[in-house]
C-alpha cells in the first residue's frame, strides 16, 4: 500500500473512535485540536486500525497513564501495523522510525485524556533509546592513551598477564562501585540545580547559577596519590562535599534548611530510580521492535576477556567478595600458556546483524553454542585483549574488533598505545560514557602499578576454558545492518576560532557565539559551498560507465556531490538535560540555519571583496568604507542573532521551561527571519517531533579536563535510515579538536555494500577534509571582519 493511501485509512478509523462520547469526556482537547491530532498521527503512523484499537483501549483504562509493560505492547503493535500495512520500499523510504512511532503513540494517549509524562517514568530519552538506538551503528566510541603513557612514565613494563589482569581488575571494581558512581553523578546535577533553583530572586543566585560548571572544572578523575583509605568514588563524594561546604556556610539558616530539606526528598524519591534506570549490571533482549533491559546481579554478573580471538568468562564475585587480583593474574597465566583445543570462531557477523534477527538465528545453533551465548549475556564488560591498530580511524578499529553480540553495555579494546571504550548508547550518553572511560583509565594505571610490584606469577593449576560457539557461514545468512564510511580530521584551528570569539565579544557583549555555534553555523555553509576534487570526480564519472548496479551507484554519489541539491541540512544537537533531571539524560535539539534566508553568504562574500581588494591605507578603502561598514554591520547583528537563538534552543532544553518575556524582548532587534525562528522554538521541546526531523547528529562532547588523556571521540547514529551522517567532535587536554564523521548517506552506503570502500572512506574523508579547511578559512576571514575599523582620517 502507498504512504498517502495509509494514511487516509488509518485517519479514517481513527476519526471514528476520536468523535466519540468518550474521548470528549475523558479529554481536555477541542474538537478541532483532536482532527488535527487525528491528522497528524495518520500522517506519520499510517498502521491501519491498529491506532483506533489502541485509542480505544486507553479510553477505558483508569487513571492518568498505562503501566509501561501496556505502553511497550501499544508501541510494538503500532510497529507490526505499520509493517503489515506499507509496501516494504515504502516502508524503508517514507517512514521516520521509533521517533516517529512514539511520537504518534504520545498523541494518542492525549486524545485518551491521559499524561504522556506519566506513560514515560524514566523519560523519554530512556524509552526511546532501546527501540532506536540497538543496532550496532548506535553504540559510540571514546579512547584514551593514559594508561601507557602513565605506565612510560613510570618505567613499568608489563607483561600480556599483568595487563590484561589489571583491566580485568578495573571492570570487577567498576562494577562492584557502580551504584555509587551512580550516586555519585546524581548528588552533583541534583544538589547544585536544587541550590541554583531555591537562591533565584534571592542575592545568592549569582553565586548558586554556575556551581555545576565550575564542579566540573575541579571535578577529580582519579584517586590522590596521598590517598590510601579511600577508592576513587569515596573520594570524589568528599571533594564535592567540600566544593559545596563554603557555598552553603554563606546561605542564611532559612535557605540552608530549604536546600536540606529538598535534597532529602528528591534523594529519597529519585536517586534508587536513576540507580536502576541507569545500571550497567544488565543484558539486552532483542526483539522484533526494541530491545528489553534484563538486570543482573553482581552475583551473577561475568566480566569478559577475548584473547587470541577466544571468548573467556569470569566472576565479578568469589565467595561472595570481590576476586583476589593475584589469583586472577594467576588463572590468566595458565590461559595464556594453554592452546584452545579448536580455532577461534568471529562474532563480527552477530554484532552487525540487525538485532531482531538474533534470536531467530541463536535457535538454530547446537545446543552447546546456544548455551555459550547464553552464558556470555552474562558478561557486562568485555575486555578485548587482543592488539589492534590504534592508527585506523576510530569507526573502523571498533569494527574489526571482536565485541561479543551487541547485547552487553560496554566493550574496552587495547589499541596498543591506546584503549577504545566502545559503548551502547542505551546504558551511555557521550559526556558521561567519556568520563567513565577516564575513570576507568586510570583505576587500571593503579592496578597496573600494583601488579608491577608482585612477585614472578606461578599458573594456576587449570586454566579458564574459552566458550565453545560453532556458527555456520550458512546460518549467518542475514544482510547486517548498514554499512559506513569513517573520516577523521584533527586540523580545526582552535586558536583562532577562540581568537575570533574574544573579538566578537569585544565589539559586543551580544556576539558571544560559542565554539560549537560556529562548528553548527559552518556546517550549513559548507553544505551550499562543497565541491568535490577533481580527481573524485573523475573517478565517479568512470564508473557511471559501468552496468549497474555500480553504475548507478556511482550517478547517485555524484549527484549527491554536487552543488544543485545542496540545502541546509537539519542538524540534530544532543544537549545534556541532566543537570535539571538526571533521569532525563539528554534532549535532542533539532535546528536548520535558514541560511538564505538571512543571506548570510552574500554578506560574507561581499565583506571580504572589499577587505581583499583595498588595504586600509588605501584611498578606495577610505571611500568604500561607510558602505562596508553597513554591510559589516548587518552582517555581525544577523551572527548575534544566530548566537542568541542557539543560546536559547539549549536553554529551553536544559531548563525544560520556557524563556522569560523579557529574554524575547532583548531579541527584537533580529532580522526577521531569525525573529520567526524564535518564535518556532517551543515553550518546551518534544523530543521525538526534533528527533525525527533532523538529518544528521552533530554531536560535542566539549573540551575534556586538563588533566585528561581522552583523544578521540565517535558518535552514534539511530536506527533510523533518514540519518546520513554523524559527527563527532572532542577537544583533548592539548587543544586539538578531533573530529569525526561517520557517513550512511545512501549513495556512500551502496558504494560499502559492492566492494567499493576505498572510494567511499575517500568520499567522506574528502568532505570532512573540505569542511575542516573551509572552516579555517571562514574564521580567518570571519576575524578580519570583525577588526576592519573605520579609517583613521574619518576618525
Amino acid at each position: 500500500m502507498l504512504y498517502e493511501e495509509a494514511s487516509i485509512k488509518t485517519a479514517s478509523q481513527l476519526r471514528n473512535i476520536a468523535h466519540s462520547r468518550l474521548v470528549s469526556e475523558l479529554s481536555t482537547l477541542s474538537l478541532p485540536e483532536i482532527d488535527e491530532i487525528v491528522d497528524l498521527v495518520a500522517r506519520v503512523i499510517p498502521a491501519g486500525n491498529v491506532p483506533g484499537v489502541i485509542l480505544n483501549g486507553l479510553l477505558r483504562q483508569q487513571g492518568s497513564a498505562p503501566p509501561p509493560d501496556t505502553a511497550r505492547r501499544d508501541i510494538n503493535l503500532i510497529f507490526r501495523g505499520i509493517k503489515q500495512t506499507l509496501d516494504k520500499a515504502v516502508y524503508g523510504a517514507a517512514f521516520a522510525g521509533p521517533a516517529a512511532v512514539l511520537w504518534g503513540y504520545q498523541n494518542l494517549l492525549k486524545l485518551a485524556g491521559k499524561d504522556p509524562a506519566q506513560a514515560f517514568p524514566d523519560g523519554v530519552w530512556q524509552f526511546y533509546v532501546t527501540y532506536a538506538l540497538r543496532e550496532d551503528s548506535a553504540r559510540h566510541a571514546n579512547e584514551t592513551r593514559g594508561f601507557d603513557a602513565a605506565l612510560a612514565r613510570r618505567g613499568i613494563r608489563l607483561s600480556r598477564v599483568d595487563r590484561c589482569t589489571a583491566w580485568l581488575m578495573t571492570a570487577i571494581h567498576t562494577l562492584h562501585r557502580y551504584d555509587v558512581h551512580l550516586r555519585n553523578e546524581w548528588r552533583e546535577r541534583v544538589y547544585t540545580h536544587l541550590l541554583r533553583q531555591i537562591t533565584r530572586g534571592t542575592p545568592y543566585a549569582a553565586r548558586c547559577a554556575g556551581l555545576y560548571r565550575q564542579w566540573e572544572q575541579v571535578r577529580p578523575y582519579h584517586r590522590p596519590p596521598e590517598v590510601n583509605d579511600m577508592d576513587y568514588f569515596t573520594c570524589r563524594r568528599v571533594a564535592f562535599d567540600r566544593f559545596l561546604e563554603p557555598v552553603l556556610n554563606e546561605l542564611p539558616a532559612d535557605l540552608r534548611q530549604q536546600w536540606l530539606e529538598a535534597a532529602r526528598q528528591a534523594k529519597a524519591k529519585d536517586l534508587p530510580a536513576y540507580q536502576r534506570q541507569m545500571s550497567i549490571l544488565a543484558r539486552l533482549e532483542p526483539g522484533p521492535y526494541g530491545e528489553t533491559i534484563v538486570p543482573i546481579s553482581l552475583d551473577e554478573a561475568q566480566v569478559g576477556l577475548i584473547y587470541q580471538g577466544h571468548y573467556y568468562l569470569f566472576p565479578t564475585r568469589v565467595f561472595g567478595k570481590m576476586p583476589n587480583a593475584a589469583a586472577l593474574r594467576a588463572q590468566l597465566t595458565a590461559l595464556m600458556n594453554t592452546a584452545p583445543d579448536r580455532p577461534a570462531v568471529s562474532l563480527i557477523p552477530l554484532a552487525q546483524m540487525p538485532r531482531a534477527h538474533l534470536p531467530a538465528l541463536i535457535t538454530r545453533l547446537d545446543a552447546r553454542s546456544q548455551q555459550s551465548l547464553a552464558d556470555l549475556q552474562k558478561a557486562v564488560i568485555l575486555i578485548n585483549g587482543d592488539r589492534h591498530a590504534s592508527h585506523l580511524p576510530l569507526a573502523r578499529l571498533r569494527q574489526t574488533a571482536e565485541r561479543g553480540i551487541g547485547s552487553h553495555p560496554l566493550t574496552i579494546i587495547d589499541a596498543g598505545e591506546s584503549f577504545v571504550f566502545d559503548q551502547s548508547h542505551i546504558f551511555f550518553d557521550g559526556i558521561g560514557g567519556a568520563a567513565l572511560a577516564e575513570i576507568m583509565t586510570n583505576e587500571a594505571v593503579e592496578w597496573a602499578e600494583y601488579l608491577h610490584t608482585l612477585p614472578p606469577v606461578r599458573p594456576a593449576r587449570q586454566a579458564p576454558l574459552p566458550l565453545v560457539i560453532q556458527l555456520d557461514p550458512q546460518q549467518l545468512n542475514v544482510s547486517p545492518a548498514r554499512p559506513e564510511a569513517d573520516a577523521e580530521n584533527h586540523t580545526a584551528n582552535l586558536k583562532a576560532i577562540q581568537s575570533l570569539r574574544r573579538v566578537l565579544r569585544r565589539r559586543n557583549e551580544i556576539l558571544s557565539l560559542t565554539v560549537n555555534d560556529l562548528l553548527v553555523l559552518y556546517r550549513a555553509i559548507h553544505a551550499f559551498t562543497y565541491r568535490p576534487s577533481r580527481s573524485l570526480q573523475n573517478e565517479l564519472r568512470t564508473l557511471t560507465r559501468a552496468g549497474d548496479p555500480l553504475g548507478q551507484a556511482a550517478r547517485e554519489a555524484l549527484g549527491m556531490l554536487l552543488p544543485q541539491t545542496r540545502r541546509s541540512p537539519a542538524i540534530l544537537i544532543p544537549v545534556d538535560a541532566s543537570q535539571r533531571a538526571p533521569r532525563d539524560r539528554l534532549y535532542p535539539v533539532s535546528f536548520e540555519t535558514p541560511l538564505q534566508e538571512l543571506g548570510l553568504l552574500e554578506l560574507h562574500q561581499r565583506a571580504i571583496q572589499f577587505l581583499d581588494a583595498y588595504p586600509p591605507d588605501s584611498p578606495e578603502y577610505a571611500r568604500g568604507y561607510r558602505q562596508f561598514e553597513k554591510i559589516q554591520r548587518r552582517y555581525l547583528a544577523t551572527l548575534a542573532g544566530f548566537g542568541a537563538v542557539m543560546k536559547q534552543a539549549k536553554e529551553i532544553a536544559i531548563a525544560g521551561e520556557a524563556a522569560s518575556v523579557e529574554a524575547v524582548k532583548l531579541l527584537a532587534h533580529l532580522p526577521v527571519p531569525l525573529q520567526r525562528l524564535l518564535d518556532s522554538l517551543p515553550n518546551q521541546f518534544d523530543v521525538l517531533n526534533d528527533l525525527i526531523k533532523g538529518r544528521e547528529v552533530f554531536s560535542n562532547i566539549g573540551q575534556v579536563a586538563p588533566t585528561s588523556t581522552l583523544t578521540r571521540f565517535i558518535t552514534a547514529k539511530d536506527d533510523n535510515e533518514k540519518k546520513t551522517l554523524a559527527w563527532g567532535i572532542l577537544t583533548d587536554a592539548q587543544g586539538v579538536m578531533h573530529i569525526s564523521l561517520r557517513d550512511f548517506r545512501p549513495a556512500v552506503v551502496k558504494l560499502v555494500e559492492l566492494g567499493y570502500d576505498k572510494l567511499a572512506a575517500q568520499i567522506t574523508q574528502e568532505y570532512l577534509d573540505a569542511y575542516v579547511r573551509g572552516l579555517n578559512r571562514y574564521v580567518e576571514e570571519l576575524y578580519r571582519i570583525a577588526l576592519a575599523q573605520r579609517p583613521a582620517a574619518q576618525g
